[in-house]
């Protein structure tokens, strides 16, 4: 049922996107006086459609809801009449071409503006940026931040959650500029020393730990989960159990428990807990675990989030209409730059290409975050708006930015660029995506395996 489910939100996923994307086309070819034969959503075996309007345009939901399309009158796919010669898209001028293949991601990032808007409007919920811990010799111990400590902005960009932290370094760092942190320190606020732009991974999964900076959820020294049949599992450590000391050094929150179990792999380990009223000593032995081709310990345990714990750091954050216009547009450009850096340091191998995704890993997230609630569900879908829209405008043949460099082609030379070099590309193309799609249903088992 669960992966039905998953399957069921990744197609509701794509097909919005698709949809709005192909709607762009719709629109700026009725704009341009071009005929519309048919509207698709996903691609194969139609499973129902309709025409409609005085072109009996067909609109259609096809078998498969990976993408989507609109067909033109166009002399190239098939004769047309005389009276419809000037409908044709391949008899429009090329700025008109031009506008009805651009309108498809211009759309896509006008979904995501619309999609951050109603998040704006509608409020959304956080955890305050309160520093829970700060790691012994770290980047943030170095910079002086420290417990307890409230981030206030970033570069003097103000945040009001750790997603929003998050979000700024990788914006900053991806911009080549050095952090800057102001926080607010027994109610005085404090600028702190700057952070070296080259300290910040992007690959790195969570970049705050990276700095050495935890949330108030390290705070905790209970237990709450235990994995079935771990080492902790087996040495008969209990949800709820807290502990006081591991291998006789008393911890002060979950990074120093982490941290010592890490460093013990295959090593025992006695662990002093309190359970209920009770102090007990408790023998375990890290499992052994590789990863980047190092050996760290792993008990299968996680914190225990404490329900006032949450309320208490669970901030609800709502603006005005005129600010959710301003800050829809302002997301918007943030992300789309940001994904362009990306896009720049991968290919100059500045970042990991493990951090592409794909259908399986696009699937779990848009699970993940509709489960979540309805703001972290469009915070993706705009995310992954903006990215199919600036994945369409890639000069690769076969994609909306293929056919623009066509355009720009045809408009220093004056003539359109011959079938048979568009033939070639279009196969380099092809070969592009189907190569990019293998590699990242690769990255997508490689993290179900790990």
């Amino acid at each position: 049922m669960s992966l039905i489910y998953t399957i069921l939100i990744f197609i509701l996923t794509i097909s919005i996107i698709v949809t709005f994307h192909e709607y762009g086309h719709y629109i700026a070819a009725r704009l341009c006086g071009v005929k519309v034969l048919e509207f698709s959503v996903g691609f194969g075996k139609k499973i129902f459609g309709k025409k409609l309007g005085k072109d009996q345009t067909e609109y259609k939901v096809c078998a498969l809801p990976l993408g989507g399309y609109v067909k033109m009158l166009d002399e190239r796919e098939g004769e047309v009449d005389n009276h419809e010669k000037n409908r044709a898209f391949n008899n429009q001028s090329l700025l008109k071409r031009s506008f009805i293949v651009f309108s498809g991601p211009l759309f896509n990032f006008i979904l995501a503006i619309i999609f951050y808007f109603l998040i704006f409007i509608g409020g959304y919920e956080g955890f305050k940026p309160i520093v829970g811990a700060v790691e012994n010799n770290s980047i943030a111990e170095n910079i002086k931040i420290k417990e307890d400590d409230i981030i206030l902005s970033i570069n003097n960009i103000k945040v009001n959650t750790w997603s929003d932290v998050t979000l700024q370094l990788v914006k900053f760092s991806s911009e080549e500029k050095n952090i800057f942190f102001e926080v607010m320190r027994n109610n005085n606020k404090v600028k702190l020393n700057h952070i070296d732009y080259q300290k910040i991974h992007l690959d790195n999964q969570n970049i705050l730990e990276n700095l050495g900076i935890y949330n108030f959820i390290s705070k905790t020294l209970k237990i709450g989960y235990i994995e079935e049949d771990s080492p902790a599992y087996n040495s008969g450590l209990l949800k709820g159990d807290k502990i006081i000391s591991a291998k006789g050094v008393k911890v002060k929150n979950w990074k120093d428990i982490v941290n010592i179990i890490k460093i013990n792999p295959e090593k025992e380990i006695v662990l002093k807990i309190k359970r209920k009223n009770d102090i007990k000593l408790v023998k375990v032995i890290p499992k052994s675990i590789k990863i980047n081709n190092k050996e760290f310990g792993r008990l299968g345990i996680s914190p225990l989030i404490e329900e006032q714990d949450i309320l208490k750091n669970k901030i609800n954050i709502k603006y005005e209409l005129i600010d959710s216009i301003k800050l829809s547009f302002l997301k918007t450009y943030d992300f789309t730059i940001l994904t362009f850096n990306f896009i720049f340091k991968l290919i100059k191998g500045e970042v990991s290409s493990s951090s592409i995704s794909g259908p399986v890993g696009i699937a779990g997230y848009a699970a993940d975050s509709f489960n979540s609630g309805y703001s972290s569900f469009l915070g993706l879908l705009a995310m992954l708006s903006i990215s199919i829209g600036i994945l369409n405008l890639l000069p690769i043949p076969m994609l909306d930015g293929g056919h623009l460099m066509y355009y720009l082609i045809e408009f220093i030379i004056r003539r359109p660029v011959p079938e048979r070099v568009q033939l070639i590309f279009q196969q380099v193309g092809v070969t592009f995506l189907i190569m990019l799609s293998f590699f990242a249903l690769y990255n997508d088992l490689l993290r179900i395996m790990k």
